[in-house]
């Protein structure tokens, strides 16, 4: 083998002493796909990275974990807002495993607030979807549709994984946000900003999933960070928030990143464009049968 041969030959052989030894490599980034829908009305006014500032040193600590709870969820956008992006899986080592297109529809500011999640192949036809309402008795209902003709499917759990990848229902609606019992579990920093560290249980049983562990930026209120803990008070789930953007003066999740922990691999949803939406007045409507 000559030398040309012998370094062309050196990253495979690396990628296969690591999965040899079971190791997990630090996370390389994922290469940004755009995915393209019919346009909504407009792009939101003000647009701002959560890190473009340095924050606040002396900001004020919560006085309940309820209302730091009650904060963070304050924070939700409610102009109605259209988001699209990609839902990439890949293994610890850079090898994409997963693909689809990803669509978002909220409007947490309606009466019930509502929102759509539809999951896409990478060919544009619909794989899944689910619709959501926020009921203030029962919580969060959810519907499931499936396929090109949105069949009616059997509701998820919220903490199913979504086709397969590390991310669930859970982490795209956000729920833990309404969830109960919140206590303050003390403090940390994500990327140079101080969060508390918020404990909260689910309001019905979730299997594997006992709890809800969430960092929330002390400033800001917004979350940066959270972990599933299951029965035995194990990390099984960890979702790291990689980007933030202040949207008429809310904040909106634009990058976030799940692993299953020792999986060996990790989940990243990507939103390439915000807009202010064009929604029928009762986005749960649609989809069903007349």
């Amino acid at each position: 083998m000559n030398f040309k041969s012998l370094l062309a030959a050196l990253p495979l052989a690396a990628a296969a002493i690591a999965v040899a030894q079971d190791g997990v490599i630090p996370a390389q980034p994922l290469e940004d796909v755009a995915w393209v829908v019919e346009p909504p009305a407009r792009t939101p006014a003000a647009a701002e990275s959560l890190f473009d500032k340095p924050a606040e040193p002396m900001a004020e600590a919560p006085a309940s974990g309820r209302a730091l709870l009650d904060a963070c969820a304050a924070r939700m956008p409610l102009e109605p807002l259209f988001m699209n992006g990609t839902l990439t899986m890949r293994k610890a080592y850079g090898v994409q495993i997963k693909k689809y297109g990803f669509a978002v529809t909220i409007q947490w500011g309606a009466n019930p607030p509502a929102a759509k999640y539809d999951v896409y192949n990478l060919g544009g036809g619909l794989v899944e979807a689910i619709e959501v309402e926020r009921q203030p008795t029962s919580g969060l209902v959810v519907r499931r549709f499936t396929g090109a003709e949105r069949a009616k499917a059997e509701a998820p759990a919220l903490n199913e994984r979504v086709l397969g990848t590390d991310i669930t229902w859970l982490d795209v609606t956000l729920d833990y946000l309404w969830w109960r019992n919140p206590v303050l579990a003390g403090t940390d920093k994500v990327k140079g900003r101080l969060c508390d560290i918020l404990e909260v249980e689910p309001p019905a049983p979730l299997p594997g999933c006992a709890k809800a562990r969430l960092w929330i930026d002390r400033e800001q209120q917004v979350l940066m960070q959270a972990s599933q803990i299951d029965e035995k008070g194990r990390e099984v789930r960890k979702m790291w928030v990689r980007a933030v953007q202040k949207i008429d003066h809310r904040w909106v999740l634009k990058d976030l990143e799940v692993e299953t922990l020792g999986s060996g691999h990790r989940t990243r949803l990507h939103i390439d464009e915000v807009k202010v939406a064009c929604v029928p007045a009762d986005i749960s409507q649609e989809g069903q049968e007349p």
